[in-house]
Formats: structure tokens, C-alpha cells, sequence
């Protein structure tokens, strides 16, 4: 093909898309540029990629969805007929009502200015406000243009072909600005992470296409039915579009709630499951699952099996403390799995039992630890506990998904009817018990285990601690959902009026504040400032946070070059809230949700437990050996378990049974060496 014949074509491409095409492709492009902008964390290539695909096919189907319904107004103010005349009054009406689209845009927005503590719908409004000025007169300014080809009978195409493409060059050089300016910076940064351009590029279109691709589905399938629709029932009309798109849509919704809980389904499986590591019960009398306990092995689930199995003995708290080991108790460990009792009071009253078999309530200190959304307990600060109490404390969880945090949202109700019935019923049996003898009630939660612990006292603020008698609690990344640390950031005056809870970043923060203050504080929150899943919520999609304030006023680690961008920041900060929380055992990192590196110094300050310098060395050292010990374990028992089911599988193929000579080889778990037969 020649020269001319591609560059007429391609000019025809060009000329021939309608104002919404054109509209849609130029915010499209100027937003991949803000798609580059930094985040809480660094980006990796794949993800980088990911979010580029997502907020360029968000941008373009909002885009297109509010030119659309520019073009249906505009046709509904003018006569229809497919002559020019008829296309000239179309389109200038189409330019006319994004003018009137933006003007109110800018009303609206100068209205509804940003005010502290703004409830998310006025958010909501002022931001469409704004998205309807830029996209107002943008789309305006292209359907100027084609009226203006339209009333030169088409002989002006070039106007039309260096309108668009003049458009799209601008944006392209926009958005390559941008990313060369937040590359620039990132490179220049104290740790340099840039993800390739040219493969997040190419992964991002190829995402976008997959979404345009399902998004065209839709509307192929819309239009089959609206066809339907009119043949079958010609007097519909007006509605068949209408119905198409309504089952179309409600086909997608119905694959995707499908999906939905084909995953959660295998997350709950994966969660149920006990480990190979795990795979017999304790022999000591102090936890849930043994031989004094009323709560059945199998029902306590992977992580319930998991934080039982991991007590401390008294000789390991011997060993590390220095203290000789007839000072030293065996720690409590209770802990209820959603399999343990079909009921929320069912599992109160069933761990409740099991508190007072194994000791509890002889112990110096009971914790109520409210897990993530898995069940986990995290280990490093309940072993820090045992510790430095010489195990003279009880650790008690009740379990309320099987599934992790982020798919664990619909359960949040659930842990905190768990958690009130929970701290109601120890409340009342610690009252029954003369004061003298009573243990120290301390909480704790982490991720949305402390969500679902500190909405357990909602609109009550510090007065609801007091009322079950919490001494003192400690909370770690807690959520952007959690409605009762909201209502204290928003109003501290109110729901805590003698300055009893305390936020921090670290242990470092926690020194800078005043002798006064840190005697005050009884319920710490640990929230390091670039943790995604503390700044994470809907209403960054419309609503710019405190946080993404001016420069020179932001927390430290939130980078001077980011720039709240609707929807944008929204997924930026979704895509980070998926690498949260890598860690490599035994390696403590103050990097995004992970808090182990500070974890045994708060442990210490928020429950009142002192220890000196030299102590806490020699903890937070076994601290780190034994995550790495129990990290070998799993994963060395779980590769013999697989070699195994292999071995077996092979045996079955050769048609021997397990009574047959040569019997599949036993494998111990624990150091990997089989036991074989004489033969």
C-alpha cells in the first residue's frame, strides 16, 4: 500500500470519530500521564500497568457515557434528519450544552467549596462539578469544530483531521510531561523505583483493551436484545435500549458476583484448612485444641492452629528472658474458629469456657486480640506479650471469616457482634472476681482486627473502653473504615476528653511527644503515615484527604510531586494496598503495613509492660529467629507433604497398594528424612 493511501486512511480515521470518541481519546491520554504520579509505595512494571489500564478505561467510559448523553439532549432540542442542515444544528446544539454543562460545573464547584469534615456526598457533587468543566468544554470545543466542517459541506476536513489531531497531540505531550517529570523525580528519590515505561505502556493498553474489549461485549449484547425486544414487542419502542442494556448489565453483574464467590469460596477453603505443620494437636494444658480444652482441633482452622501451636513454652521464655524457669508460667492461649460453634453466642460461650479451663483468669494480664480477616494473630506481638509477662498472661480470639482482610469486608458487622459479646462477657466474669485478684484487661487488633475491635465501641468513644474495664489497647494500621478512630481524629475534645489515645507513626514519634502526654495515653494507634491501607477508602474517588494537603504539610514518606486526582489517586492508592504487606521472615520493615520492626517496643509502652534496653535486644532477637524457624517449618512440611501425595500418586499409576512391598516411604515432617524399609 502506498504512502498516500495510509496517510488518507489514516486522516479518514481521524476525521470520521464522533465528538464522544474524540472527547473520550484526548482525557484518556491526558490521564495516563496522572496514572504514573506517585503513590504511597513504589510500583512494580505489572502494576504500574495495571493501574494505567484501569484509570484510562474508567476515564474513557466516563467520558463517553456524559458526551453520549450530550448528543441524545442535543437531538432531542433539534429536528432529526440525516441532511447537513440538520447535523449543523445537532452538533451546535451538542457545543451549546457542554458550554451550559461547564458553566454549571463551575457554579456548582465554587458552592460547594472543600470544608473540614464534609459529608462525601457534597464531595461528590463538587467533583462532578469539576470533571463537568474540563470535559464541558472540551467536548464543546470539538463539536465547534465538526458544526464548522459540516457547514463547509465536509470540504474542510482538514480542520476536523488537525482539530483531533492537534488534540491528541497535545495531550500526548501533556501526559508524556508528566510521567517524564514523575520519572525524573523517582530516579533522583533515596530509594529509586521505576517501573519500565515501555512494558507498563504496552501491559496497560493491553489491560484497557481487555476492558474496552468486555465493555464493547456489553454493548453488542444490548443491542441484540433491544432488537429482540422490537420484534417481538414493536410498541416498546423507546424502551427496548433501555431493557437491553438492563439484562446486559445485569448478566455482568451476575458473572461478576459469580466470581466473586468462586473466590471467596477458594479463600475460605485455603483459610479452613490445617497446615501440615499443624497437623496433631497441642499436648500442653494452657491452649485451645488440647487436652484440657472443650474446643475440638480440627474446628480452629489454619490460623486458629497456628496461634495455639506457637506458644511459648516456659523453658523458651526461660531461655531468652533470663529468668529461671520455676518463675515462669505457661501462657494462655484461647482461641474459637467460625467452625468451633455455628452461633456468635454459641462461640462466646464456648471460649469462654475454655478460658477457665485452661487459666485465664489466674493470670496477670488477659488480652482480647481481635484477628484480621483470616484469623490471624500477629505472633510477633502476643510472643512479645509472653515475654515480658514471664508468661504470666491469656491471649483469647474469636474468629470471624476464613477469608483475608480485603475480602473479608462483608464480615466486619459479624467481628464486631463478636467482639462486644465477647469483652460483655468478660466484662461481667471480671466483676465477679475481687479486685485484688482480677487480670488487667489489655486489647488488641490489627488491620481490620482493629477495625473490628474499636467499632465494638462506636459513638461511645474512650467511654467505652472504660466500660468493659480495657486498661489498655493497641492498634495497628488500623483501616480508613474504621468509623470510631474517624470520629476521633474528626473530634478528639469529644470522644476523649483527658487525651487518652495516642496516635503515632513509630516508636521514634512516640518519644517526641511530652512527658504529660505519653503518661495520658492508654490506647495507642500505630499508623505509619504511607500505610495504603490506613489512607484507603471510596471516598478517595471523589474527595481530596487531608494528607494529599499542601506540600510542605503532609506526613512524612507522602511525596511532595503527588497530586490528588479523581478516581486516579483511588486506584494509585488501591494498587498499593495490594503490596501492603510483602515481608520476608525474620526481616522487620517499617515499610506500608508492616509493623514488626517497632512491634516490641509498642508492645511494651501500650500495656505498661517496662523492660529495660538490653532485654528488649535480646526479645526482639528471638523474636526474628523464631519467624523465620517456624517459616522453614511450613514450608518444609508442606513440600513433604506434597512429595508425598506424589509418591503416592506415582504408586497408584503403578498399580501398588499401600500393603504392597516397597510401601510408599513415611517422610517426617519436620527434618525431611524418609525411613525406608530393608529389603
Amino acid at each position: 500500500m502506498e504512502l498516500n493511501e495510509v496517510v488518507r486512511r489514516g486522516r479518514d480515521v481521524v476525521a470520521n470519530r464522533d465528538v464522544a470518541e474524540q472527547t473520550a481519546t484526548l482525557a484518556t491520554i491526558v490521564t495516563v500521564g496522572s496514572s504514573f504520579g506517585p503513590g504511597l509505595l513504589p510500583r512494580g512494571g505489572m502494576d504500574q500497568a495495571l493501574a494505567t489500564g484501569v484509570v484510562a478505561v474508567m476515564q474513557h467510559g466516563l467520558v463517553m457515557t456524559s458526551q453520549s448523553a450530550y448528543s441524545a439532549l442535543a437531538r432531542r432540542f433539534t429536528r432529526p434528519g440525516a441532511g447537513p442542515r440538520e447535523a449543523i444544528r445537532e452538533l451546535a446544539a451538542q457545543a451549546a450544552i457542554g458550554v451550559g454543562v461547564a458553566g454549571t460545573g463551575a457554579v456548582v464547584q465554587r458552592l460547594l467549596a472543600p470544608r473540614p469534615g464534609e459529608p462525601v456526598r457534597r464531595a461528590l457533587l463538587r467533583t462532578v462539578g469539576r470533571r463537568a468543566v474540563r470535559v464541558g468544554l472540551v467536548g464543546a470545543a470539538m463539536s465547534t469544530v465538526s458544526a464548522l466542517d459540516a457547514a463547509a459541506g465536509g470540504r474542510r476536513r482538514g480542520l476536523r483531521v488537525l482539530a483531533a489531531s492537534g488534540g491528541l497531540l497535545a495531550g500526548s505531550v501533556i501526559a508524556a510531561a508528566e510521567i517524564h517529570r514523575y520519572r525524573a523525580a523517582a530516579r533522583s528519590g533515596p530509594a529509586p523505583s521505576v517501573p519500565p515505561l515501555l512494558r507498563s505502556l504496552l501491559i496497560g493498553g493491553a489491560v484497557s483493551t481487555g476492558l474496552h474489549a468486555l465493555a464493547v461485549g456489553e454493548t453488542g449484547l444490548a443491542r441484540n436484545l433491544a432488537a429482540a425486544v422490537r420484534q417481538a414487542a414493536p410498541e416498546a419502542g423507546p424502551l427496548a435500549d433501555l431493557t437491553g442494556h438492563t439484562v446486559a448489565l445485569g448478566a455482568m453483574v451476575a458473572g461478576l458476583a459469580a466470581a466473586m464467590e468462586y473466590v471467596d469460596r477458594r479463600a475460605e477453603t485455603g483459610g479452613s484448612a490445617i497446615e501440615a505443620a499443624y497437623d496433631s494437636p497441642p499436648d500442653t494444658d494452657t491452649v485451645s485444641g488440647g487436652p484440657a480444652s472443650a474446643i475440638g482441633w480440627p474446628t480452629l482452622s489454619r490460623e486458629g492452629t497456628r496461634f495455639v501451636n506457637m506458644a511459648l513454652s516456659r523453658q523458651e521464655i526461660a531461655d531468652v528472658t533470663g529468668v529461671p524457669v520455676t518463675a515462669v508460667r505457661a501462657p494462655v492461649r484461647a482461641f474459637a474458629g467460625l467452625a468451633s460453634a455455628p452461633t456468635v453466642d454459641m462461640r462466646v460461650d464456648l471460649v469462654m469456657e475454655d478460658l477457665t479451663r485452661l487459666g485465664a483468669f489466674d493470670r496477670q494480664v488477659l488480652c482480647v486480640a481481635s484477628p484480621t480477616g483470616s484469623g490471624y494473630v500477629n505472633y510477633v506481638a502476643i510472643e512479645t506479650l509472653e515475654y515480658l509477662t514471664r508468661g504470666d498472661c491469656a491471649t483469647v480470639a474469636l474468629q470471624y471469616s476464613l477469608r483475608p482482610s480485603f475480602l473479608s469486608l462483608d464480615r466486619v458487622a459479624m467481628g464486631r457482634e463478636q467482639n462486644r459479646a465477647l469483652l460483655h462477657a468478660i466484662e461481667w466474669r471480671l466483676r465477679g472476681m475481687p479486685v485484688d485478684r482480677r487480670p488487667r484487661l489489655v486489647g488488641f487488633g490489627e488491620s481490620l482486627g482493629a477495625h473490628t475491635m474499636q467499632d465494638a465501641f462506636l459513638h461511645e468513644g474512650v467511654a467505652g473502653l472504660h466500660r468493659v474495664g480495657m486498661d489498655r489497647a493497641l492498634f495497628l494500621g488500623t483501616p480508613a473504615g474504621s468509623k470510631w478512630a474517624s470520629q476521633w481524629r474528626l473530634d478528639p475534645g469529644r470522644t476523649d476528653p483527658d487525651g487518652e489515645v495516642a496516635e503515632v507513626a513509630s516508636y521514634s514519634e512516640w518519644l517526641e511527644r511530652s512527658a504529660a502526654d505519653r503518661d495520658r495515653a492508654r490506647y495507642l494507634l500505630l499508623s505509619h503515615h504511607a500505610d495504603p491501607i490506613t489512607r484507603f477508602e471510596p471516598a478517595l474517588a471523589v474527595q481530596r484527604p487531608g494528607w494529599l494537603g499542601p506540600a510542605d504539610r503532609r506526613p512524612p514518606g507522602i511525596s511532595p510531586l503527588a497530586t490528588w486526582q479523581p478516581l486516579t489517586t483511588f486506584v494509585l492508592t488501591g494498587v498499593d494496598v495490594k503490596n501492603a504487606m510483602q515481608v520476608t521472615p525474620g526481616v522487620f520493615t517499617t515499610r506500608g503495613h508492616d509493623y514488626r520492626a517497632d512491634l516490641a517496643r509498642m508492645v511494651s509502652v501500650a500495656f505498661g509492660l517496662p523492660v529495660d534496653e538490653p532485654e528488649l535486644a535480646v526479645i526482639e532477637h528471638a523474636l526474628r529467629d523464631r519467624e523465620v524457624a517456624w517459616a522453614q517449618r511450613r514450608l518444609v512440611a508442606e513440600q513433604m507433604r506434597r512429595a508425598a501425595e506424589a509418591i503416592a500418586r506415582q504408586r497408584r499409576d503403578w498399580g501398588l497398594g499401600p500393603d504392597d512391598d516397597g510401601a510408599a516411604l513415611p517422610v517426617t515432617a519436620a527434618t525431611g528424612k524418609s525411613r525406608a524399609r530393608a529389603r
